[in-house]
């Protein structure tokens, strides 16, 4: 994919920065000095060839160029505008700003318009540069796009067919994706828990709204029970169209029967597998054994990964494995608390690294 970007931005000194990075990274580039040349070069962008893939944004612009005082003021409207151009609408852009907080609160009240960034000038030589910032919000922004194009086109085979349900004490597991963890949601792992009995010809047991609340909070509460219930058929359709790139229905995990809630039948409860034996000597190893646990598949990986040497922070990670950033970060976290990597450096400097094992520590060999 070939990036474009417009620049809008009145002073020389920082666009001849940001053209190098820019440079750098191969991507296109116009300049325009005002809000009235940045109309210009949007009205001459109207073909799908030569259209731009983000803004790099001064809000503190001329409406034009030598005439006039720049205004924060123009750079809102100018973004407002983009946004709510038909050609424009949905682009990523990054706000440059050299007013700090008083930039970031703008950048953020202007979220709704656009704005999904914006980094502090001078841009920094090292850790949150102006390249990372561009290169971490194209990802986010075309993966996102790829995974809404992919789930407007799916075929009736990439519709969801059911799977495993498996609960393991820190999260729940849908076709090896996990969609819930107790602590983002301990009312709906209470209800999830409860909608596994069974009936004796082994369909699973409705329960009734009332029934769930009384689980949950012990003094009724049914409208609590069914937005916990819509919230969570939404989110596991979200995740397994990005994940797995399947089309969900609301009721293809949890139906709605005449008595009430109930798993659907193309659901399968599963136990987790047991956990994977320590080798001999309780030696610790990168190579761990193999286990059917998605979650320890991904965590060698990820310790495979940082064996190399490499010097990488959680969306380095997420990129080079093609996790998604949650799951990453999920990841990370766990072994961390495992003891197995550490993160090392600055909190914007700084990266991953595999903690030695006590066998290795002191040796020369």
């Amino acid at each position: 994919m070939t990036y474009r970007t417009l620049i809008v931005e009145d002073d020389a000194d920082i666009v001849e920065s940001v053209i190098d990075t820019l440079e750098s990274l191969g991507h296109e580039h116009d300049w325009a000095k005002s809000q009235e040349e940045a109309r210009q070069m949007i009205a001459a962008t109207q073909n799908e060839s030569n259209r731009y893939t983000y803004v790099l944004l001064d809000l503190q612009i001329p409406v034009k160029f030598g005439r006039g005082l720049a205004s924060i003021e123009h750079g809102e409207h100018l973004a407002k505008e983009m946004h709510q151009n038909p050609t424009m609408h949905g682009l990523p852009i990054i706000v440059m700003t050299a007013y700090g907080k008083e930039g970031l609160e703008i950048a953020t009240n202007l979220c709704e318009h656009g704005v999904v960034a914006f980094i502090n000038k001078p841009f920094p030589h090292t850790g949150r540069t102006l390249a990372s910032v561009i290169q971490s919000v194209l990802t986010q922004t075309y993966r996102k796009h790829n995974s809404i194009n992919n789930e407007k086109s799916l075929k009736p085979e990439n519709l969801f067919q059911g799977g495993d349900l498996v609960f393991y004490p820190d999260r729940a597991e849908l076709c090896g994706v996990s969609i819930l963890t107790p602590s983002k949601s301990a009312q709906m792992w209470t209800i999830l828990k409860a909608l596994t009995q069974r009936r004796d010809n082994d369909r699973y047991k409705s329960l009734a709204g009332n029934a769930l609340a009384a689980l949950v909070t012990g003094n009724g509460g049914q409208g609590s029970i069914a937005g916990s219930i819509r919230d969570f058929r939404r989110n596991v359709a979200e995740i397994l169209a990005q994940e797995l790139g399947q089309k969900i229905e609301p009721d293809d995990v949890i139906e709605t029967s005449n008595a009430g809630y109930r798993f659907n039948a193309k659901i399968t409860i599963k136990n987790p597998p047991p956990p994977t034996e320590a080798r001999q000597g309780n030696t610790r190893s990168m190579e761990e054994s193999v286990s059917d646990d998605p979650s320890v598949q991904r965590q060698s990986q990820i310790l495979t990964l940082l064996a190399t040497g490499e010097r990488l922070r959680g969306p380095g990670i997420a990129d080079k494995l093609r996790f998604s950033p949650t799951t990453a970060k999920r990841e990370v976290e766990s072994l961390k608390a495992q003891g197995k990597i550490e993160f090392v450096g600055a909190a914007k400097t700084g990266y991953y690294k595999i903690v030695p094992s006590p066998q290795n520590e002191g040796t020369n060999d």
